[in-house]
């Protein structure tokens, strides 16, 4: 992939390197049943053993990394790639710091036994979408990355358009989902978190079918 900038996937490289060192580090103190799973209160649910709760997310990190560093080499649309390569590097930066960052979730909650922390994951999480809204805005049509629906896959404005908007609420929600669940109560945050991520989801896809029945429309020869 051209364009690429070292620098930059230098931090990526030592965000995937890095839960590995810790994991080689804290091995022996680290419980042999580690929590990986919490319940909307933050009460653990489920645990696992020591070895694939430490080795799983790092290495499904490392796997991500090259899905998304290889995935534009077999897109049909290869070339839309070059009109937004520095976002499309800032958005896998970002997915794998977000990878990093439920590792030191999981770490910390085995170290102390409790999800004292589960607010501040939530609001993690709302920070991770509103940082990939402030790049959607500019990813170009693509059959892996973005908001990929028929109508958006069907028509260049489509895309474009609804990318916008989507950016715009991601960037947003996101924004409102990190600040509130801060300061709710764990139940009340996993409810704004859930009814975000929905609302997050649906709104662009709903979008996009309207805006292209519409641009359909006009743009249809008229009936004799």
């Amino acid at each position: 992939m051209k364009n690429i900038n070292w620098k930059k996937e230098f931090v990526i490289w030592l965000a995937l390197l890095a839960p590995f060192i810790y994991a080689f580090i804290m091995w022996g103190k680290i419980p042999d049943r580690v929590p990986t799973h919490w319940n909307v209160k933050g009460e653990v649910d489920d645990y696992s053993g020591k070895t694939f709760a430490l080795l799983l997310l790092p290495g499904m990190n490392v796997l991500m990394y090259f899905i998304l560093f290889f995935i534009p080499r077999i897109d049909p649309r290869y070339q839309h790639y070059r009109l937004f390569g520095p976002s499309y590097q800032n958005i896998r930066l970002i997915i794998h710091i977000f990878f990093v960052g439920i590792f030191a979730f999981t770490i910390h909650a085995a170290l102390t036994n409790n999800a004292s922390g589960f607010n501040f994951f939530m609001a993690g999480m709302g920070l991770f979408f509103a940082l990939l809204g402030n790049y959607m805005r500019t990813v170009r049509s693509n059959w892996f990355v973005g908001i990929r629906t028929p109508w958006t896959l069907s028509n260049e404005e489509v895309w474009r358009q609804t990318h916008l908007l989507g950016g715009r609420i991601w960037f947003y929600g996101g924004l409102v989902i990190a600040v509130t669940c801060l300061f709710l109560p764990q139940v009340a945050a996993g409810i704004v978190l859930a009814a975000g991520i929905g609302v997050m989801a649906l709104v662009p896809v709903v979008y996009s079918y309207f805006k292209y029945r519409e641009l359909v429309k006009t743009t249809s020869p008229p009936h004799e």
